[in-house]
C-alpha cells in the first residue's frame, strides 16, 4: 500500500508543473533510508544550493557546501524523480570540507536534496526547491553521432583549488524515447568515477540517470588530481 502511493504521488508529481512538493519526502526518505532519522543540518556544515528556476531541466545546476569533518558520504535526492536518487559522493580526509557543483536532471518542479551521513550513521539533510521540467524523458535521436563522439573523453581544468572534471557522456536515462521508432532508448549511464592523487583516493561518486549528459562534477581540493577513473554500466572504462 505504501508503494502505491509512493507511486501515485511521484505520478501526480510528474503530471504537472505545479511547485515543489514537500509531501513527497516522507515516502522518498522511507524507501531510502528505512526508519533512519534525517534531521535538518546546520547551514554553517552542510548547505545545498541551485537556481530557483532553471532554464533547462537537462542542465540544472547544483552546489554542496561541507564545512566539517562529520560527514563521509553525500547523498543528493530529487523528490520528484523517476529515480530519486542521483548520486552519492563518498568523502575522504582530502574533501571532508569543500564545495562540490554538479548538474542534475530534474524532470518536474523538486526538492533537491543533500543527505549527509557521519561515520556513525547518523543523516543531516539540507534543500532547495528548483522549478524545472523535462529532463528524464521525452525524444531524442540515439543514433545521433553527437551524443557517442568523444565517448569517455575526460576534460580537467585545475585552478586554485578548484577542481574541474567533465565526461564525454551520453548517460542515457531509460526513460527517453527514440524519435526514428519510439521505443526507450536504453539506460547507458556512467556508474563510478574516482578522483586519486599519487594513488590516494581524494573522491569518489556513484552516479545515476538524473545526472546531466557529459557529467560534470567541480570540487575544491588543495593540492594535485593525478588520476581520474570513471566506469560506465557497460564496462567501459575511461581515465586520465
Amino acid at each position: 500500500m505504501k508503494q502505491l502511493l509512493v507511486m501515485l504521488l511521484l505520478f501526480i508529481s510528474t503530471s504537472s508543473f505545479a511547485d515543489a512538493n514537500p509531501d513527497l519526502w516522507p515516502y522518498v526518505q522511507e524507501r531510502m533510508f528505512g526508519e533512519r532519522i534525517v534531521v535538518d543540518a546546520d547551514s554553517t556544515e552542510l548547505l545545498i544550493d541551485g537556481p530557483a528556476r532553471a532554464s533547462s531541466g537537462a542542465q540544472v545546476p547544483v552546489s554542496i557546501t561541507v564545512d566539517t569533518d562529520r560527514f563521509v558520504k553525500l547523498y543528493i535526492i530529487i523528490d520528484s524523480n523517476p529515480i530519486q536518487h542521483a548520486a552519492t559522493f563518498m568523502l575522504t580526509k582530502h574533501t571532508q570540507q569543500t564545495k562540490i557543483s554538479t548538474r542534475i536532471r530534474i524532470e518536474t518542479d523538486s526538492y533537491v536534496r543533500v543527505v549527509g551521513e557521519t561515520v556513525n550513521g547518523k543523516l543531516f539533510m539540507s534543500a532547495v526547491p528548483i522549478r524545472a521540467s523535462g529532463g528524464c524523458s521525452g525524444y531524442m535521436d540515439s543514433g545521433d553521432p553527437e551524443l557517442t563522439k568523444d565517448l569517455g573523453k575526460i576534460l580537467f581544468k585545475k585552478k586554485g583549488i578548484n577542481q574541474t572534471t567533465r565526461i564525454k557522456h551520453p548517460m542515457f536515462t531509460g526513460l527517453q524515447k527514440d524519435s526514428i521508432n519510439g521505443w526507450f532508448v536504453p539506460e547507458w549511464t556512467i556508474r563510478t568515477i574516482t578522483w586519486t592523487s599519487n594513488d590516494e583516493v581524494v573522491l569518489q561518486a556513484e552516479t545515476h540517470i538524473s545526472i546531466s549528459q557529459d557529467p560534470y562534477v567541480k570540487f575544491t581540493y588543495d593540492g594535485e588530481i593525478t588520476g581520474i577513473h570513471a566506469i560506465d554500466n557497460k564496462d567501459n572504462e575511461f581515465t586520465l
